[in-house]
């Protein structure tokens, strides 16, 4: 399994870490979104906790630069797919859908702006983790999620 140092991460990076390695005790993803990738650590983690293909996208071209980078680095670059896509705009992204697991680590406004792409991109019993939401957005993106039949299943919260 892919150990990733954790020090030095943003904490909503961590808390993301820490979501995808209690699904790890719990589920067997094999197609996997994550929207908003960043430096691609996420998709690695994923990629490496179940040896499956991830399909990585970033709005910004430094964001799937480092993707790539990252992924190779780790010798994941057969595994993750990186585009360039606003949400879920790439048509890979469709191509590739449903997903049983989908990656968000986004800020609580493009969290809910995507809410429904998100419901109709993962398969009827996936998950989503959703993370980078500032605590006092929290019950207003959840009442979002909720509101369009998604459950809870694991709560992460780093405020006091």
């Amino acid at each position: 399994m892919l150990r990733i140092e954790t020090e030095g991460l943003h904490p909503s990076s961590v808390s993301c870490l820490e979501a995808l390695h209690w699904l790890h005790e719990r589920e067997n993803f094999r197609n996997i979104l994550e929207i908003g990738c960043g430096n691609g650590i996420l998709s690695a983690t994923a990629a490496g906790i179940w040896d499956t293909r991830v399909l990585a996208a970033d709005i910004s071209e430094k964001a799937v630069e480092d993707t790539r980078a990252n992924s190779k680095a780790h010798g994941l670059q057969d595994q993750i797919s990186v585009v360039r896509s606003d949400a879920f705009s790439h048509p890979d992204i469709k191509k590739n859908a449903p997903y049983d697991l989908i990656i968000c680590n986004l800020l609580a406004e493009l969290q809910a702006r995507i809410a429904r792409d998100i419901k109709k991109y993962v398969t009827p019993d996936g998950y989503a983790i959703l993370s980078g939401i500032l605590a006092w957005k929290g019950t207003e993106t959840e009442d979002a999620y909720t509101g369009l039949g998604f459950e809870t299943a694991y709560k992460i919260s780093n405020s006091p």
